[in-house]
């Protein structure tokens, strides 16, 4: 009887301590701050053939100009227009499962929709970041910082001159 009643207890406890998992887990897991999850393929990146072309738009009180560059079908490339007119490369590559942003990969690609893409840092003093599509000729570059959200609106172009 009591090896019954023992058995017994111990299948209630191992059934009240297994937990149904929700089919989404990422509804309830927050992500870290650095999280380094893909949450799209090496294809996704077709996705982006809206930024292909020239942009500018106030950054800190100065015009940044970039152009954007697709090579093959995984590689993307950004040359940014500084202030003081050097231009500056920074590469968005497929490495590892994932896409990386940035020179020496300061960024790694979160995620990639059909109107956004999100950055999240991997090397200290970067911020997470956020592209926006608004429509053929506008999109936002949104940076996540601590005091709140920067927005530089960025406009098409046909120049990369000042």
């Amino acid at each position: 009887m009591l090896r019954s009643l023992l058995f017994f207890i111990l299948i209630v406890l191992a059934s009240s301590c297994s937990n149904q998992l929700p089919e989404d887990i990422t509804d309830i897991i927050a992500m870290p701050e650095n999280a380094t999850f893909a949450r799209y393929d090496r294809s996704d990146i077709r996705k982006m053939q809206w930024l292909a072309g020239i942009w500018k738009g106030e950054e800190a009180g100065r015009i940044a100009r970039q152009s954007f560059q697709f090579h093959n079908d995984n590689a993307l490339e950004i040359i940014r227009m500084e202030g003081n007119g050097d231009m500056v490369s920074l590469l968005f590559t497929w490495q590892d499962g994932r896409y990386y942003y940035g020179q020496n990969r300061q960024w790694v690609v979160t995620w990639i929709g059909d109107k956004d893409i999100r950055f999240d840092p991997l090397t200290p003093g970067k911020e997470p970041m956020t592209w926006t599509r608004l429509n053929d000729d506008k999109w936002h570059l949104v940076r996540h910082t601590p005091g709140g959200d920067e927005t530089t609106v960025m406009e098409r172009t046909n120049e990369m001159q000042p």
